[in-house]
């Protein structure tokens, strides 16, 4: 499972960067026909869209990386297993504001489409089309990060293992408990 969602996140951040290209053509075009005086109608609207389907599909791979921002300040003077729990802690937190938004999103782009919500101008924009592909996104980010807190689990339980031996190797005597640790 998690390979296949690396592979997903890995494809999903390559077709982000083809779509900043877009985006850039699109904004770019936007100028030059403003500047002779034709501009292109819903241009710069089409340049938005663009934007938030490429933060939102974006989100699972920069979740994989761990590179949202995080407030370590006070993480880096806890001992290990304890900071190891505010991880895990973190993390289920995210997991279920996560989820929280997915279902914001899930249901305002169904409202979108049942009403046929467009942005309004000289070119009439459908936006469900937007939002459901930020749904997609958003599946994915909160996959990833129920990925992540699995991973923050089992990082805790090899960190209470740890700790067990340890404590059995200092009150048996050192190397009898590394001999045989399935006694203990």
């Amino acid at each position: 499972m998690k390979t296949f969602f690396h592979q997903a996140n890995q494809i999903l951040s390559g077709f982000c960067g083809w779509l900043m290209l877009a985006m850039m053509i699109l904004l770019v075009i936007d100028i030059i026909t403003r500047s002779i005086a034709r501009p292109l109608q819903g241009m710069a609207e089409l340049s938005v869209f663009v934007m938030m389907i490429v933060i939102y599909l974006g989100l699972a791979r920069c979740e994989e990386h761990k590179e949202h921002v995080s407030l370590e300040i006070a993480l880096i003077y806890l001992p290990p297993a304890i900071r190891n729990i505010m991880g895990l802690l973190s993390y289920l937190l995210a997991v279920g504001s996560a989820g929280l938004l997915l279902y914001a999103v899930l249901q305002n782009a169904i409202n979108s489409f049942r009403t046929h919500e467009a942005l309004e101008g000289t070119v009439e924009l459908y936006i469900w089309p937007v939002k459901f592909v930020m749904v997609i996104g958003l599946i994915f980010f909160w996959i990833q990060t129920l990925i992540n807190s699995m991973d923050e689990a089992r990082k805790l339980n090899k960190t209470k293992k740890a700790v067990a031996l340890s404590e059995a190797t200092q009150s048996k005597g050192g190397d009898q408990a590394l001999r045989d640790p399935g006694v203990y």
